[in-house]
Order: C-alpha cells, then structure tokens, then sequence
C-alpha cells in the first residue's frame, strides 16, 4: 500500500485542509471520500464509497492521500 499513499507538501497552499482527514479512492468508481488516519491505520475497517456504496479495505483503496 505504500505506493498508493501520498503525503501533501508541508507548505501547500492557503486554504488546503490540513489535520487528520484524509482523502481515500475508490478503486471501483475513482470516486473520493474522507477518511481518518486512525481508520487507514487499522486497516481491517471497511470504507464505503459514497459515491457507488462500495465496500472496500484501505489496502484496497486507488489512492490514499494524506493532509
């Protein structure tokens, strides 16, 4: 999973969110949704996309960006 986590800049620009949310991919609808860092660190919660009600791991997950 470490190829699919990116880590926003430390000085990124005004009005990024920043904090313990986390932006996590869908990997069957690309859509987006938030995520906490503790959820992707137990790794064993299913996340489910608001976008095509999938059910997914956060191993699973396109993308996973932190903030």
């Amino acid at each position: 999973m470490p190829d699919k986590i990116e880590q926003l800049r430390p000085h990124s620009p005004a009005g990024e969110k920043r904090g313990n949310t986390s932006w996590t991919q869908c990997p069957k609808c690309d859509g987006w949704l938030h995520t906490t860092t503790d959820l992707l660190n137990r790794g064993t919660v299913a996340l489910h996309c608001p976008h095509c009600a999938s059910g997914f791991l956060p191993r699973d997950a396109k993308r996973i960006v932190i903030a």
